[in-house]
C-alpha cells in the first residue's frame, strides 16, 4: 500500500509540475507505432484462437477439485 501512494504521489506532482515543451510527433509515427505493434497483438490472438480449448482446460484444471482430491480428510 505504500508503494502504490508514493508511486501515485509522484504521478500528480509531474503532472501539476508539468512544463510546456516545443515538440513535434510526425504524423507517421502512429502508422509506424502502429505497424511495429499491431503484428504481435494478432500474433498473440492467432495464439490464444489456435489453443482456446488447451487455454481453457488448463483453467478449469486450476479451479476444479476432484472428490477424492481433499487433504482436509487425511489423517496424517
Amino acid at each position: 500500500m505504500n508503494v502504490i501512494f508514493i508511486l501515485l504521489f509522484i504521478i500528480i506532482i509531474n503532472l501539476i509540475i508539468a512544463v510546456p515543451v516545443d515538440a513535434y510527433i510526425d504524423p507517421n509515427t502512429g502508422g509506424f507505432f502502429f505497424q511495429s505493434v499491431a503484428p504481435f497483438v494478432y500474433g498473440i490472438l492467432g495464439v490464444i484462437v489456435v489453443f482456446w480449448k488447451r487455454i481453457i482446460g488448463f483453467v478449469k484444471g486450476l479451479f476444479s477439485r476432484k472428490k477424492g482430491d481433499d487433504n482436509s480428510t487425511e489423517n496424517d
